[in-house]
């Protein structure tokens, strides 16, 4: 099943800093999209679809590296496990 995991940008950035470039965990980061949460365009998120196991992937890494990206990634898979 697939998800999208909407973060900060703030996060994405140093989240992504933390992970190493030959990683699967930064390829997944890397496709992630930059959004506009609202018209003055100040506010922006990024978007990474992936599938349950990438997240999972996410996550582990986000508890290790970078524990402040870890609420975005497990609200998504939380609603992912919902029966």
């Amino acid at each position: 099943m697939r998800t999208l995991i909407e973060m900060p940008t703030e996060h994405y950035d140093l989240f992504l800093a933390e992970c190493d470039i030959t990683s699967r965990e930064y390829s997944i980061l890397k496709n992630g999209l930059v959004l506009r949460t609202d018209n003055s365009g100040e506010k922006r998120v990024i978007e990474i679809l992936c599938d349950k196991e990438e997240a999972d992937r996410l996550l582990d890494a986000a508890r290790r590296l970078y524990p402040k990206a870890v609420p975005a990634i497990e609200a998504r898979l939380d609603l992912v496990n919902e029966p």
